[in-house]
């Protein structure tokens, strides 16, 4: 257990990767070229690589850096993998004969986007980047096939080659074990999530049910057991009394039914309900639905309850000016639905009960929560 949370709490730090990265570019791409430089062989390519692998240091250290502090997540990873794919690519028109390392070397930003980066980053840029990866493994080979124009390998001791794969291949082994690690854990909190919510909406719905639609019925059965026994002519202010009451009662029963799983979703789906809860949010909500279709129950329950939730937040939180839009875009693959207000914003590292139940809501049915914010940037 404890393995598991340090395994879950590296992978999740910024800082630490961050710093891996430095290291690994510094140690084996500035420094090493450099001591080959002096103790091997004074050429002028040892210093060009290492002139590279430096200003890749720089891009990560100092852009990437930047993009992701200003909550530019995907800018930042994608920063972080076109610099380390064109360094490769120097690499190995310079000196080929480490094509194995760099081909695993190259795959390191896909597998931290695949774990880590993983929740910050939507389906089609992960595509992206492994197809990226794809196209410069296919461009590193061709290079490889090149005259060695450098005449460095003569020089390399071939101990290079085993020192560099070596500790590549167990850096990429720990991070599939963080990876696979780390998402049981998401799944096994998810799950108990899941359960708690479930179990507080049954207590919600008892106690409201008990204090309400329950004791507007038992005062209904009792003011029916009086005008049983009352006179006739008399009975009338007790039957009066006893609608009225019965009346009560199923007005909080559909306001609790209604909670629970609104009628308008089910008799016309989100073109129907979503307008309505528009319409009841205490803030200005813009709608654009076209394309919009009839979908699973589960599907279209998790998107009213997301939007509800959404709405929610934005009244909350976002201040009293604050004015929401709600984008629908839906193709033959895939349903989207955009959410974006003009509020305070919030840091998307810092999340609440909220966004935690709307991403176990969309998981639950093969969706994502993509959340792009900052502060001061609705």
């Amino acid at each position: 257990m404890l393995l598991g949370h340090d395994l879950t709490r590296f992978a999740k730090s910024y800082d630490g990767l961050t710093l891996a990265g430095l290291a690994l570019y510094s140690g084996a791409g500035v420094l090493l070229p450099l001591a080959l430089y002096k103790w091997v062989l004074r050429s002028p390519w040892w210093l060009a690589i290492a002139a590279v692998c430096a200003a890749q240091c720089v891009v990560l250290g100092a852009g990437h850096v930047r993009l992701w502090r200003r909550g530019r997540r995907r800018q930042a990873v994608m920063l972080v993998c076109i610099g380390n794919w064109a360094t490769f690519l120097f690499a190995t028109f310079v000196l080929p004969d480490l094509l194995p390392v760099y081909v695993l070397a190259a795959l390191l930003p896909v597998v931290i986007a695949a774990g880590p980066y993983g929740g910050w980053l939507p389906g089609a840029t992960f595509a992206l980047i492994t197809a990226g990866y794809a196209v410069c493994v296919l461009a590193l080979a061709a290079l490889a096939r090149f005259q060695n124009i450098s005449h460095l390998s003569a020089h390399m001791p071939r101990w290079i080659t085993s020192a560099l794969l070596i500790p590549l291949v167990v850096l990429m082994a720990f991070f599939v074990v963080v990876i696979v690690w780390n998402n049981a854990a998401k799944l096994r909190t998810s799950r108990a999530r899941l359960v708690t919510v479930a179990d507080e909406e049954r207590r919600r719905l008892e106690r409201d049910l008990h204090d309400g639609a329950q004791q507007q019925l038992v005062a209904l059965a009792v003011l029916i057991q009086l005008a049983r026994r009352t006179e006739n002519g008399r009975s009338e202010p007790l039957l009066t009394e006893a609608t009225g009451l019965l009346e009560t009662a199923i007005a909080e029963i559909r306001r609790l039914a209604h909670g629970i799983y609104p009628p308008l979703l089910v008799g016309g789906g989100l073109n129907e309900a979503l307008p309505a809860v528009a319409a009841h949010a205490p803030i200005p909500v813009q709608l654009d639905l076209h394309g919009l279709h009839r979908y699973p129950a589960p599907v279209e329950a998790a998107l009213y309850f997301c939007c509800s939730e959404a709405l929610q937040n934005a009244a909350k939180h976002g201040g009293p000016d604050t004015t929401v839009t709600i984008t629908a875009h839906a193709d033959e693959r895939m349903l989207t639905l955009t959410i974006s207000d003009t509020g305070r914003g919030f840091d998307p590292a810092i999340t609440g009960t909220g966004l935690t139940n709307m991403s176990d809501r969309l998981a639950a049915i093969g969706g994502q929560l993509v959340i792009d914010s900052a502060p001061g940037r609705g």
